[in-house]
């Protein structure tokens, strides 16, 4: 009798099914952006949990863009970021701390950066940086994944990732003497150097991000579009652009303009300038000028006709 009752208590304490410690993240996203059209979705996304107390890193795993399984320990919170694995000039450091990590994009070459010179004052401390390419973030907060057994329904988990970058059009009215052009770069100071992808803040130090996808169409109307993290209102710096033309000689010429008063809540995210350039035919050795260096400058500080 007594054999039987430890036997029937036996067995009420051994678990019928194991334990399934997988949840199913899905994934989407945002796709009404301002200036920019998703050409396809993301290619691979890294998905990180971290302890939702102490913010530190727990487990990851990289999944297609719709998402899939993800492995975890149970009976815990977790804070959770997704985001796309597959930028070029997007970059992340500080990834074991979800209040801590943070998307910036890399420094020009110090050699090609002394021939932008895009400031006055030629700061050598000065940051110019490549434009970052979109980075979609997704986020959830105090997520508390339970024990379960196999039998039970599964966790799912949906998320959308928005991109933390912004995408702006540059538009000139008017360049003349495009036969003269040889290329065309720009920069823009007092942009938001970096973006804490957990809380989604901007940060306050700021750089000048250069970009030199230009176009003059045949009205002499320039347009270009560059990618940023932003600008942030605590930031006192002033918002320049410098286009640096550099002609079909090698001669360069800079044009400044104060931009600052475009940025505060310009929802079509368009920066428009109304003068007149004009990049004159260069002398050549054919005709006895002197033919300037590319380290060689003529500098114009233009207003603007808004």
């Amino acid at each position: 009798m007594i054999l039987a009752v430890f036997a029937s208590s036996g067995c009420k304490r051994r678990p019928l099914t194991t334990a399934d410690y997988t949840v199913i993240l899905n994934i989407d996203f945002e796709r009404e952006i301002v200036n920019y059209q998703m050409p396809k979705d993301p290619s691979l996304m890294r998905c990180i949990f971290y302890d939702s107390k102490s913010g530190a890193f727990v487990t990851q795993a990289f999944l297609p863009p719709t998402g899939g399984q993800v492995s975890l320990i149970p009976s815990r919170e977790y804070d959770v970021l997704v985001y796309n694995f597959d930028t070029e000039s997007t970059w992340l450091e500080d990834e074991n701390w979800y209040h801590k990590i943070y998307a910036s994009t890399s420094l020009i070459p110090d050699s090609f950066r002394t021939k932008l010179r895009s400031r006055a004052t030629k700061a050598d401390e000065e940051k110019i940086v490549y434009d970052p390419d979109h980075l979609f973030v997704g986020r959830l907060n105090d997520v508390y994944i339970p024990s379960r057994a196999v039998d039970a329904p599964p966790v799912i988990l949906d998320v959308v990732c928005e991109t933390v970058v912004e995408s702006w059009i540059l538009e000139v009215r008017t360049v003349t003497g495009k036969k003269n052009i040889g290329s065309i770069a720009a920069v823009i100071t007092g942009l938001t150097e970096s973006n804490k992808i957990g809380p989604n803040e901007r940060s306050k130090e700021f750089v000048s991000v250069y970009f030199d996808n230009q176009e003059i169409d045949d009205d002499g109307l320039l347009t270009a579009k560059f990618n940023t993290f932003g600008w942030n209102e605590r930031i006192t710096e002033i918002q320049e652009l410098s286009l640096v033309f550099t002609d079909i000689a090698g001669h360069g010429h800079v044009y400044k303009f104060d931009v600052s008063n475009q940025f505060p809540g310009n929802k079509e995210q368009i920066i428009r300038i109304n003068t007149e350039i004009d990049i004159p035919e260069p002398m050549t050795p054919g005709d006895g000028g002197f033919v300037p260096k590319v380290d060689e400058w003529d500098e114009i500080n233009t207003d603007i006709i808004i």
